[in-house]
């Protein structure tokens, strides 16, 4: 099969870019290359046929946008081939989930649309929050190849995703200063799991005992801190702590029984 011939051009017009292009950015060390180098023949940005008279940019975008600045031509390959970007991508210049909820989020896809608004109500980071609302617990990484490819889907109940937003709000609100700091978070979303645990009462003692508070170094700590405020001046004690480790433990095996 006869290799695509490399083509150059100086009419940036004729490109256009692919709606999951990832953000040009971090491209001093690219401009200071192609400044002393120009565009390698050998890394050909890739192209396809839009259907009328534009070329999109499939791969190469960072360094279009380069040429742009510097007013160099652009070396292309027309390529008819149907790779996503992210398989392009993969095995040289991988993915942050920023690129992809970045890249998803501007082509339209409802459900990368839903946990970038997740974040931006709460402030909870994109890993946390990408879990919550596919129905698991804050820190399990089970989503993260699905929602690198595109095909990431929010729980259709996010009931529990939810109440860690009530919760984290409440503390915002309530002048806790780290309210959505990530082991708080993978706290309160642990907490959350356990049957006896009342999302009003846990609401009314935040406001009650803000400055209880305190930033501890690792998750144990968060959840007994939780623990501790939960049950401040309650009659009946809870074990958060234990019955959310417990709870955990039920939810692991259920996944193991499914995978067998």
């Amino acid at each position: 099969m006869m290799a695509a011939k490399v083509e150059s051009t100086n009419n940036f017009r004729m490109f256009e870019l692919l709606d999951t292009n990832r953000d040009a950015i971090k491209i001093k060390a690219l401009m200071e290359s192609m400044k002393k180098h120009g565009w390698i023949d050998s890394k050909p940005m890739s192209v396809f046929r839009n259907g009328s008279n534009k070329l999109k940019i499939r791969d190469g975008h960072h360094r279009f946008e380069v040429a742009q600045r510097l007013g160099i031509a652009v070396k292309y390959v027309v390529d008819s081939d149907e790779a996503t970007i992210y398989e392009l991508d993969k095995t040289t210049n991988k993915w942050t989930l920023t690129d992809c909820i970045t890249s998803f989020c501007r082509s339209g896809k409802i459900e990368y649309l839903k946990v970038k608004q997740y974040c931006d109500d709460t402030g909870i980071s994109l890993s946390l929050a990408a879990s919550m609302l596919m129905g698991q617990c804050a820190g399990s990484g089970n989503y993260h190849a699905a929602f690198r490819i595109g095909s990431y889907k929010v729980n259709h109940n996010s009931q529990h995703a939810n109440i860690v937003k009530e919760l984290v709000l409440c503390c915002k609100r309530a002048g806790v200063t780290f309210y959505n700091t990530n082991l708080l978070v993978m706290a309160f979303s642990k907490i959350a799991f356990v049957d006896q645990f009342d999302l009003d009462h846990m609401k009314s003692k935040i406001r009650l005992f803000p400055t209880l508070f305190e930033k501890k170094a690792n998750l144990d700590q968060y959840l007994m801190l939780v623990e501790d405020i939960y049950n401040r001046q309650s009659r009946k004690k809870i074990p958060l702590k234990y019955l959310s480790i417990e709870k955990s433990r039920e939810r692991e095996q259920i996944v193991l029984n499914k995978r067998t």
